[in-house]
């Protein structure tokens, strides 16, 4: 089993998805409205920035697609590690 060590001092954001990987969030650009976003770290990717109907908040949600997975802004932890 490979073992790897996240450079938490990229890291500005996290959305945990189970109890081995989260979403993280490495920069905002709001000039191009889009996110440098991860799962664990590996192969960041910019991510366009978009609204989705959230039926547990019953509104449309600012948030981003990574993959297949819709990530909404709200349920985003701030993470103080970023530089």
């Amino acid at each position: 089993m490979e073992s790897a060590v996240i450079d938490l001092k990229t890291v500005i954001g996290v959305y945990p998805i189970c109890n081995t990987g989260s979403v993280l969030v490495h920069a905002i650009d709001y000039t191009e409205d889009r996110v440098l976003a991860s799962i664990n770290g590996k192969n960041p990717e910019w991510c366009g920035l978009t609204e989705e109907y959230l039926e547990t908040s019953g509104e449309l949600e600012l948030g981003f697609h990574l993959g297949e997975l819709f990530i909404p802004f709200c349920e985003v932890m701030r993470f103080y590690g970023g530089t």
